[in-house]
């Protein structure tokens, strides 16, 4: 006689409160990023600092948005998605991207004087909690000279230390 076999699921062990994990993130200081896509046969724009480049060969990047997002409907739907790296005097491309609730529609899905602009097809994707990681292989790309943009402690910020050589250590294997 073979014994029952009971599944038995552990409680999920608790989680920082959304307030404090916030606190936290914000300490990271990122880049911005407009992810562009089609919707409705016009180009869109949303602003994103969760994104991050996976590997160089093939060349792929992952972008995080939320799963019930236009942006992240409309990717799903077309498996096609631009990463516009924002730059110095961008901020107000960036804050129109992040407004919420607001139709983010623009000109083009490749934005002018961008740093770069990659153009990506989602070769997989993930739903975690209550986002979709797209993971995009980067198909072309453009690049202009330029101080980035970054995002930190809830406010948009430069890079404006001057540039020096420094030797370091490759920190990841």
């Amino acid at each position: 006689m073979v014994p029952e076999l009971k599944l038995v699921k552990e409680p999920a062990p608790p989680s920082a409160p959304a307030p404090e994990f916030l606190a936290a993130m914000s300490a990271l200081a990122s880049g911005v990023v407009l992810v562009t896509c089609n919707v409705g046969g016009r180009p869109w724009g949303m602003t994103v600092t969760a994104f991050a480049s996976v590997a160089a060969d093939p060349p792929t990047v992952l972008v995080s948005l939320r799963s019930d997002g236009v942006s992240a409907r409309a990717i799903a739907a077309s498996s096609r998605f631009g990463i516009n790296i924002l730059g110095d005097g961008q901020e107000l491309v960036a804050r129109r991207g992040s407004a919420t609730g607001a139709p983010k529609f623009i000109d083009d899905l490749a934005v002018p004087a961008a740093l770069a602009y990659l153009d990506c097809e989602v070769s997989d994707s993930f739903e975690i909690a209550d986002h979709t990681v797209f993971f995009g292989r980067v198909l072309s790309t453009r690049v202009n000279e330029g101080e980035a943009l970054v995002y930190h402690r809830r406010a948009y910020r430069t890079v404006s230390d001057p540039v020096t050589t420094k030797e370091m250590s490759c920190l990841s294997s």
